[in-house]
């Protein structure tokens, strides 16, 4: 007998909702959360600016600073990792292309300088730069999160800086570099693991921003010692019936770049228009008068009238950072006096 026509509609709806439920199930399957199993290592690092202060580099003084980088890695897996981290410093805002030196400015002056790790013979770089190529780095196992709370290592080293030697014609003024963290001059980078990692290429992110200063200030030295002693007449001696007899030598004044100086003469009788009085030896009381001249024998005469604005009647001159040479005159009127060996003391008065 044929089965009716309206059986085969009912089995099937039957078996559907059956089918539907291994589906259901393994779509369920699917979207359910992996288990997370790698340590969420972050590092986060601030650094103190480099402050050299007033810095003299006619004297060389000054010429070193400090700053301290501080860093936190924190580890938030249910297992401890080791994580070897590299804090990358490449150029700043002024240095721009320049790591070695590099570079503080002051408007368009430059004032070259270095960052050292804490040995100071170490130039402080960043991984992958083809100047200087050595970041600090810290390697360390950071705890487990524990209690809810996350492991956390921290740290810290001094950077070392320094202002290069030989600049002594950098002009007066406030310098800086600033390594910002928007320009990208600083960086952290991490790799962590079971094992210690040889490397910091697996994870960069953060920064420490920071700046070099230094205060270059007005400075003068004055050379004149034995080297500068002025010889009147020969050194056999000068005859008793001599006028105007003369000689001269050199003092040297360096003074910073740029820096306007006036110098002054000062007998020991301290008069202030460079007239002197050269003494006898023993019991002898005469005084044999001289007068400081500049420029020649007969030039103007050279005293003590100057002052840190005024050249008055000393010399004046401009620092360009290196020893310049200034003649000095002394003239003897007259040598009728008891035969002697006579001298006097001058005071080299830098005023600037």
């Amino acid at each position: 007998m044929q089965q009716p026509s309206n059986v085969c509609p009912v089995t099937y709806l039957r078996q559907t909702p059956q089918l539907l439920v291994p589906l259901l199930a393994c779509c369920l399957l699917w979207a359910m959360p992996v288990q997370k199993v790698h340590a969420a290592v972050v590092c986060t690092a601030t650094m103190t600016d480099v402050n050299f202060g007033s810095v003299d580099l006619v004297a060389g003084v000054g010429l070193t600073s400090s700053g301290t980088l501080n860093y936190t890695c924190t580890n938030d897996a249910t297992t401890a990792t080791n994580v070897r981290v590299c804090f990358n410093i490449g150029d700043g805002n002024e240095s721009l292309g320049f790591f070695n030196p590099r570079r503080m400015k002051s408007g368009a002056n430059i004032l070259q300088f270095q960052i050292f790790h804490t040995s100071g013979s170490i130039i402080w770089g960043s991984t992958g730069n083809g100047t200087v190529p050595l970041p600090f780095t810290a390697n360390f196992s950071i705890p487990r999160r524990s209690g809810g709370v996350n492991g956390s290592v921290s740290g810290s080293t001094t950077m070392t800086g320094q202002v290069l030697n030989g600049q002594g014609a950098a002009p007066v003024g406030n310098y800086q570099d600033f390594f910002s963290a928007a320009g990208g001059h600083t960086s952290i980078s991490w790799s962590d693991g079971g094992t210690a990692p040889t490397n910091c290429t697996g994870t960069t992110n953060g920064n420490f921003q920071f700046t070099v200063k230094a205060a270059v200030i007005k400075s003068c030295t004055v050379s004149a010692g034995a080297t500068s002693d002025i010889q009147i007449g020969p050194a056999s001696g000068v005859p008793v019936d001599a006028v105007n007899s003369s000689g001269t030598n050199s003092i040297g004044v360096t003074c910073s770049g740029g820096t306007a100086y006036f110098i002054g003469l000062k007998p020991s009788n301290n008069n202030t228009a460079g007239l002197g009085a050269m003494s006898g030896t023993g019991a002898n009381t005469d005084k044999v008068p001289y007068q400081l001249r500049s420029v020649s024998a007969s030039g103007p005469i050279w005293g003590n009238t100057a002052t840190a604005t005024s050249v008055g009647n000393g010399v004046a001159g401009i620092g360009t950072g290196v020893a310049q040479s200034v003649p000095v005159f002394a003239v003897a009127p007259s040598a009728n006096f008891t035969p002697d060996n006579y001298s006097d003391i001058v005071t080299v008065i830098v005023n600037y």
